[in-house]
């Protein structure tokens, strides 16, 4: 099966319109209720059909609220099927079409933004021109803690990016003069260590998502008046057992905690930014700060957040980089000794650990000469890994991506269900990328998952049990760059045996080598947009198709004469040993000979 193309325009505020009547329809039978906000400066309307919804999404935001305004800059119609009675509109799409982290395959319109959350079973839409919004759920009763702890998350994603500012997934605490960011994957030590500041008298902006400017100075802006810990982690900090909780299940998986008005002294909606930091747990005793490099503190910040909002791409990874460029950046080495924590953190208010920015050296090959280590120099590049029983190599494969030396980079890895180790691996490796499980469908299905979730608008795509050579990335996307009108380019494979010792071997010439291998190129994303995704329902010849079906459409590829891929044959590949019905070449021949008389007859 292949995914369908973008939709157009009109399709899409055609949807966006239809919910709008429903929206309104539901407020019509319940009468309405309206609750107004000023996040990051600007005034926030929240538009209640009926009562139901209330309590669940408007604790959160309590720190927040202000007078009511004639003409609020934003509208959000926020309804609900279970109180209304309204029903939402049949979605859009079919399942396949939805990523997991919200975006609709083909729903890239600028002005009518859309969006479907599966975990609470939301639909996020905005009208950006209009100023309007709309947030459905079919009912609250199964919120995950996330959504009553950060309510709005992706509509108010969107609103900021229009505002020139942006979502962040960090903590924020500090002092009158000034606050430190602090972000991290999950379980960093993020969330622990605004909550100890807290503790210690600090002033607190949140402890999971904030808003950020980087103009005219770096800044930073409360969104949540919640904190959030697991039921075994509050014991920890007793300060806070006395604060009122959310109560919405018996045993939630993180108890979220109110801290109005307990706290209404501490919480501060904005304060000028002095410094970034991200935690690591180390073993020693006492905490400590040491600087961090640029591209170290941009890839923790970008990959947090690009992974939960949806839309996230180029421009958030270009806002956080220019960002992180304006600032000090440390490590908070976590020790045993977290009473120590805040007065460490301290310090990052205080001292001016700059370090100088990293430049990339290319070898005088692929990148134009000039460019630095800076966000918008370097392009985010998603590599997606489809991998099953890849125990023996994927570690080498992320570690030859990584040693790639390009600092900008996001990492899907999509586990085709393997029954070995590879999930095991993948989760002891201490690397930021995002890992998808899936029930075992085949490479492409593999391949379409990642790009469906791909943030980068450049996709790169490497077989676990094959490798790039040294500045292969940098090689590729450099005549990307230097070719704008270039959908994809691309080299040649080198094929290489390998025995059980490890000992490599090349066999034949890479101007011989099967012409279509996937990982030997660079794609912009958009001519997945143009062609569609590879042919889920064949296991073997996907990429001859593909390949096929992207020459009939005129895209614009180039070949190098580089090697650009080395293809291990191993005996475990598999391809080996299957004959030409089981590869598919005669289905993919076919399906060739099918769509050229298809379009021999349309021509007529």
């Amino acid at each position: 099966m292949i995914i369908r193309a973008p939709r157009t325009e009109e399709d899409q505020r055609a949807f966006y319109l239809s919910f709008m009547e429903a929206a309104l329809r539901a407020e019509a039978a319940t009468g309405t209720i309206c609750r107004y906000y000023r996040i990051a400066g600007t005034v926030v309307c929240l538009k209640f059909a009926g009562e139901a919804l209330l309590p669940y999404l408007t604790p959160a935001l309590q720190h927040l609220v202000t007078d009511a305004v004639p003409d609020p800059d934003l509208v959000l119609h926020v309804w609900d099927t279970e109180s209304t009675g309204q029903k939402a509109p049949p979605p859009p799409c079919l399942r396949k079409d939805f990523t997991d982290r919200g975006d609709i395959w083909g729903f890239d319109s600028k002005r009518f933004r859309t969006a479907f959350h599966y975990s609470e079973y939301s639909v996020n839409l905005m009208d950006t021109q209009g100023r309007t919004g709309i947030y459905w759920v079919r009912s609250p009763r199964h919120f995950p803690y996330w959504v009553y702890s950060s309510p709005f998350r992706t509509l108010f994603h969107w609103w900021m990016q229009m505002n020139g500012r942006q979502l962040v997934h960090a903590a924020a605490i500090g002092n009158p003069e000034g606050a430190v960011l602090v972000t991290g994957r999950g379980g960093s030590g993020k969330s622990s260590t605004a909550l100890r500041c807290l503790e210690d008298g600090w002033l607190y902006l949140g402890d999971d998502y904030v808003v950020v400017a980087k103009d005219p100075i770096p800044q930073v802006f409360s969104l949540y008046c919640t904190a959030k810990l697991s039921p075994a982690d509050m014991q920890r900090f007793p300060g806070l057992n006395g604060l009122p909780r959310a109560g919405f299940h018996r045993r939630p998986e993180k108890e979220t905690i109110f801290l109005l008005p307990g706290r209404k002294g501490q919480i501060v909606d904005t304060l000028p930014l002095k410094a970034i930091l991200t935690p690591r747990v180390c073993d020693r005793r006492a905490p400590d700060l040491v600087p961090a490099s640029y591209w170290q503190i941009h890839r923790s910040m970008s990959f947090t957040t690009m992974a939960q909002l949806p839309g996230a791409g180029h421009e958030t990874h270009d806002y956080l980089g220019g960002l992180v460029e304006r600032l000090p950046c440390h490590t908070l080495l976590l020790g045993s000794h977290r009473d120590c924590v805040p007065a460490t953190v301290r310090r990052s208010l205080q001292t001016s650990l700059t370090p100088p920015q990293v430049r990339i050296d290319f070898g005088g090959k692929g990148l134009p000469p000039g460019r630095i280590g800076g966000a918008g120099d370097n392009p985010l590049i998603t590599v997606i890994i489809p991998v099953y029983n890849g125990e023996k190599f994927i570690a080498r494969a992320i570690e030859n991506i990584l040693s790639q030396d390009y600092p900008a980079i996001e990492l899907i890895v999509v586990d085709d269900e393997s029954t070995d180790r590879t999930a095991e691996i993948l989760h002891a490796i201490d690397v930021d990328m995002r890992y998808f499980h899936q029930p075992n469908q085949g490479p492409a299905a593999a391949r379409n998952r990642g790009v469906l979730n791909a943030s980068g608008e450049i996709i790169a795509f490497l077989d676990a049990d094959d490798y790039w050579p040294p500045n292969n990335l940098s090689l590729l996307l450099g005549e990307l760059l230097q070719n704008p009108g270039l959908d994809l380019v691309r080299g040649h494979a080198q094929l290489v045996s390998e025995d059980e010792e490890g000992r490599t071997e090349f066999l034949g010439s890479p101007h011989e080598s099967f012409p279509d291998y996937i990982g030997a190129g660079l794609y912009r994303k958009r001519a997945f947009a143009r062609i569609g995704m590879y042919d889920s329902g064949l296991r073997f010849g996907e990429d001859s198709d593909w390949f096929n079906r992207a020459r009939e459409a005129g895209l614009r590829m180039k070949k190098l004469d580089e090697v650009t891929l080395y293809v291990t044959r191993h005996g475990g590949n598999m391809t080996e040993g299957r004959d030409l019905v089981e590869l598919n070449i005669l289905q993919v021949f076919k399906k060739f000979l099918e769509r050229k008389r298809a379009n021999q007859g349309s021509s007529q």
